[in-house]
């Protein structure tokens, strides 16, 4: 494995030239993944197949720790009152740590990074664990919106001491599932069919993610980290506007009587906190990128503030009621894929076009069965909602092609 100085300059000098738009993303990844993640017992390989391979043993030793780490949960909570206390004790208190050590000793002592990565992870899913065996013996409900949360604040900080992506994607996991714990005190007079009044504050959350992405993007330490966040931020928004883009959800918000008034304040606490941080984020992204690309950071802000003017007419949607605004949410939805292919393809980011090209797809064959079904007979939309799929599958194939294509060309003559 390259040495430690050398790793580091070569974060920072691949870091320049991704910012300069010499490299892409993916080449960028790939010269990463070429020098700072072989393992030091192995000899060296082609490029791409070493990334290949790297990746594969990546996603098959994450499979397996989280497989035991389900494993281990399912069999304590199965077996709980059986247990030993002694053994409860150990379990709680030593078995993590010991799996933390473990992981560190296979990634830093013996170069096996993957697996030890997946080792940390394994850890910090018994973390998880731990956090509710102990709340279980204070009888405590494993429900409680105070678990989640305790066991998000203990992972993130593990996933930039060890740099792993994985345990990155576990912890957005873990944010986004303490936001939804945390969100039965937010509506502690209020049935569950008006938890919808909640589902405006999914933007601020997703533009969080999207704000840190971009952030992490502009420091050599952190960009590894910066897409993760990205698709994150950008699928937590698209649910969001995929949910309100249904009329029957705007019918029966209309028949309602929905008040905001029985929202608790904790909820616009965490909306305000959120605003204050991602324009604090926004501003030192444009900070560390001045002079560089001015047109991309204003793409960055433009997209923050079209999912906070969203997620206000949301709000306004679901006080005052309007159910023509499902049109309006699809028309969001369009723009929203158009301006991801736009910007993927101006700034030479494939990975925007990728997940554009989803996205519009699963709307548009959302829209079709909602509708079609009611204007075609049965069997009938089935067979033309086949050839739809085989070809507009294949004219999006090929459009994403061509456009990932032409985006790789453009950068690599940058």
């Amino acid at each position: 494995m390259a040495g430690d100085a050398f790793t580091s300059r070569l974060r920072d000098e691949v870091g320049h030239w991704q910012a300069d738009g010499l490299i892409t993303d993916e080449q960028a990844a790939a010269i990463l993944e070429r020098y700072t993640t072989a393992d030091a017992t192995e000899p060296a390989e082609p490029a791409g197949g070493s990334a290949i391979g790297n990746r594969v043993v990546s996603v098959i030793a994450i499979m397996g720790a989280a497989l035991i780490g389900l494993g281990i949960i399912a069999f304590i909570a199965a077996n709980w009152s059986e247990i030993p206390t002694l053994a409860k004790l150990a379990l709680m208190v030593v078995g993590t740590p010991v799996i933390y050590i473990v992981g560190w000793l296979l990634s830093y002592r013996f170069g096996y990074s993957r697996i030890g990565t997946a080792v940390i992870l394994l850890g910090a899913i018994a973390f998880g664990a731990s956090i509710h065996l102990v709340a279980q013996t204070y009888h405590v409900p494993v429900n409680h919106p105070n678990l989640v949360p305790l066991w998000f604040l203990g992972v993130v900080p593990l996933a930039y001491i060890t740099r792993s992506q994985a345990v990155l994607g576990l912890s957005i996991i873990l944010f986004l599932a303490a936001a939804c714990f945390r969100a039965q005190e937010w509506l502690p007079e209020l049935g569950s069919e008006d938890t919808i009044l909640l589902l405006p504050g999914l933007l601020p959350l997703g533009a969080f993610l999207f704000a840190a992405g971009r952030v992490q993007a502009r420091f050599a330490d952190t960009r590894r980290f910066a897409r993760l966040c990205d698709i994150a931020g950008l699928l937590v928004v698209a649910a969001g506007i995929y949910f309100l883009s249904f009329d029957e959800v705007w019918w029966d918000i209309g028949r309602g009587e929905l008040s905001f008034g029985a929202v608790a304040v904790e909820y616009w606490v965490v909306v305000a906190v959120s605003a204050l941080a991602i324009a604090a984020m926004l501003t030192v992204a444009a900070w560390k990128a001045a002079g560089r690309d001015p047109a991309q950071i204003w793409w960055e802000a433009g997209a923050v503030g079209a999912m906070a003017l969203i997620a206000a007419v949301m709000w306004l949607g679901l006080a005052f009621g309007g159910q023509w605004l499902w049109w309006v949410f699809n028309l969001v939805m369009l723009a929203g894929v158009l301006a991801m292919i736009a910007a993927g393809y101006r700034w030479n980011r494939a990975w925007l076009v990728n997940l554009a090209v989803p996205i519009f797809a699963i709307t548009l064959f959302t829209r079709y069965f909602e509708f079609g079904l009611s204007l075609l007979g049965q069997s009938v939309a089935f067979i033309v909602a086949g050839i739809i799929l085989l070809a507009g599958g294949f004219g999006l194939e090929y459009l994403r092609r061509r456009l990932v294509a032409r985006i790789r060309r453009e950068g690599a003559g940058a």
